[in-house]
């Protein structure tokens, strides 16, 4: 039968002596030295196992972590044994019969073996100690500061024998010392990963990932090849942090992140601008169809919903691509071309990705020089509002005027709300803006009614940041309010995005405003997703027909049906509907066949200043 060394907890030490007391603490000393200069950390650990090898002669130390998957212990440092050796031991199993080393891994506890040859530990590598003559073969676990093990430390003697009680303190001094040093390497590497890294995502930062480009570049024009930078941003993300939380708009960046990582290559980048952007430098790739296609696939990836703590959400992506060296080979100005052409992709309806065209350039800068303007415009009173009739469709009679936005540029003259509005949404000026139009419109109609003509509902267009954002119901409550106008003369359009998103807040937020008394219709309907169900449950009182169905119902039949289909659907649910965009007799008379209530459009009016709106209503 195999003789067994005798049980560690069995042997009995003695005290350090003076001599190796002031040993165990030169060799602290030492190390930590060398740790505070900040020495490479695996000179650090050699120099350990130097130093306990000086104190046990005829021996060789050796310091072996774990792998990151925890199967296997690799070899860290070891500097007198033989390099045949170290390739041997490494990827030994850390578990029970994988030597002094395993065990203690394992164990997660001190193994002192004093017979390599006969005990049981050693079994499965039992040729390893003869062919290098390891008779015994003490470790100690390496743990974190947190105490997880992370490896073991080891001195193996060329003799049968068990350590003293210096021999034992040695190993523990070391395998803590080791600890430390690779506790400093691993804060190191953190700080290093961290200053180029987002601590978000994990993903590059903007400096790394511009690098990253200007090395894709240079190599592109070195081998006379192509590559393209993705400017990637969510489409409506803030939707997710101002009805959700910002804890959930981080794990669903995170989310993201990791979709967008999958679409890239080897030999691709990807990292966070910042907030929801995102850039992605896609090297090697010719011709624009290559670079459609890698673009396509990471429109794709967003396809799947997104499971978030309970809640399923949806994303999707606007994307502006700038090509090299094609349009530029300085990373500055890629950055700014695909910028500029992801806002042409949300233009575009979102969603979708644009390639950068000198065009954009002009657009870009009027984008900005507008964004600076609309800060000044709202200070100093630029804006005005035009009215457009509303009539019954019936007998023609006026029932209200929709308020619609204009802005008297000082250079550029009056200038409609498609040009600006989007920018305001983008900025949020649109919450401030839309609380002036309320009480503009508000004040417009009871001075009308002041000066004795027959009251009109004013109908106000509400974006859904204003929904989002603003306090919208003290808002008009404060319109109301400061005009004295009656809630029942005040109606609120609000788009079918609105409806979509149905949280108690928002349910709440349209319930209150109902509760005030104004009146509610529902905008440009037929373009989006609205839930019948919302149109009942909220109390919805019109239905606005979008005008891109109405222009075109005299010379398209799909169109037609739809706006027939539109107008039966709401006199079901005992809804008015209005039709926007009526611009020729004959459109009106088709109107007229298929029930529709209200119109307005240019057959009957422009939208027009108070005081020409009132000369008109005079005519009448």
């Amino acid at each position: 039968m195999a003789k067994f060394s005798k049980p560690v907890e069995q042997v009995q030490y003695t005290a350090l002596s003076p001599e190796e007391q002031e040993q165990v603490l030169l060799l602290q000393q030492a190390v930590l030295e060398e740790v505070a200069l900040g020495q490479d950390p695996i000179r650090v650990v050699e120099n350990i196992c130097r130093l306990a090898e000086a104190a046990l002669p005829n021996s060789v130390a050796t310091c072996m972590l774990l792998n990151d998957a925890g199967d296997h212990l690799d070899v860290l440092a070891a500097p007198s044994v033989p390099a045949e050796a170290i390739a041997r031991l490494n990827g030994l199993c850390p578990g029970p019969g994988a030597g002094s080393c395993g065990n203690a891994v394992y164990r997660q506890e001190p193994v002192y073996v004093e017979n390599t040859f006969v005990d049981a530990r050693w079994h499965d590598i039992r040729l390893l100690a003869r062919d290098f003559n390891i008779g015994a073969c003490w470790s100690m676990p390496i743990r974190s500061a947190g105490g997880r093990v992370l490896g073991s430390f080891a001195l193996s003697s060329f003799e049968h024998r068990l350590p003293s009680s210096f021999h034992r303190k040695l190993l523990e001094i070391g395998a803590h010392l080791i600890g430390i040093t690779l506790a400093r390497q691993e804060s190191d590497a953190r700080i290093a990963f961290l200053a180029s890294h987002d601590a978000l995502t994990g993903l590059p930062s903007r400096a790394l990932v511009r690098d990253r480009l200007a090395q894709a570049v240079a190599r592109a024009q070195r081998e006379r090849r192509g590559g393209a930078l993705l400017f990637i941003d969510l489409d409506n993300f803030k939707l997710v942090n101002d009805s959700l939380g910002h804890h959930f708009g981080d794990l669903l960046l995170e989310r993201i992140a990791g979709r967008l990582k999958s679409c890239v290559r080897d030999c691709d980048s990807i990292g966070r601008q910042g907030g929801d952007e995102f850039l992605m430098v896609l090297a090697d790739v010719e011709g624009t169809e290559a670079v459609s296609v890698l673009a396509e696939k990471v429109l794709d990836s967003m396809g799947d919903p997104f499971q978030v703590e309970g809640h399923e959400l949806t994303a999707s992506l606007s994307m502006g691509i700038a090509v090299f060296p094609g349009d530029g080979t300085d990373p500055d100005m890629l950055i700014r071309k695909a910028d500029a052409a992801m806002y042409h992709a949300k233009d575009a309806g979102r969603n979708t990705y644009r390639y950068f065209t000198e065009r954009m350039n002009v657009d870009s800068a009027e984008h900005l020089a507008l964004r600076n303007d609309l800060r000044r415009a709202l200070e100093q009173g630029e804006f005005v509002l035009h009215y457009q009739p509303q009539l019954r469709l019936a007998d023609g009679a006026v029932l209200g005027v929709e308020a619609l936005i204009r802005w008297h540029h000082p250079r550029q003259g009056l200038m409609a709300p498609g040009r600006f509005i989007p920018i305001a949404e983008a900025c949020g000026l649109i919450v401030p803006l839309g609380e002036w139009v309320l009480g503009e419109a508000c004040r417009q109609a009871a001075a009308w009614q002041a000066r004795g003509l027959t009251p009109l509902v004013v109908a106000v267009n509400l974006s859904p940041i204003q929904f989002r954002r603003g306090n919208l119901e003290a808002a008009v409550a404060g319109a109301l309010s400061a005009s004295g106008l009656e809630a029942r003369w005040l109606e609120l359009e609000i788009t079918e995005s609105v409806l979509m998103h149905d949280t108690g807040a928002m349910t709440g937020l349209i319930q209150g405003l109902k509760g005030l008394g104004v009146k509610l219709s529902i905008d440009d309907f037929g373009t989006g997703y609205s839930s019948l169900a919302y149109l009942k449950r909220l109390k919805v009182d019109k239905l606005k027909i979008d005008q891109s169905f109405v222009r075109d119902m005299e010379s398209d039949e799909e169109d037609a049906g739809i706006v027939r289909a539109v107008i039966q659907m709401a006199r079901g649910l005992h809804l008015a509907t209005v039709a926007e965009g009526v611009e020729t007799a004959g459109a009106a008379d088709m109107l007229r066949a298929a029930g529709c209530d209200e119109v307005q459009g240019y057959h009957y009016a422009r939208p027009l200043p108070a005081h020409d709106l009132e000369a008109w209503l005079s005519a009448r």
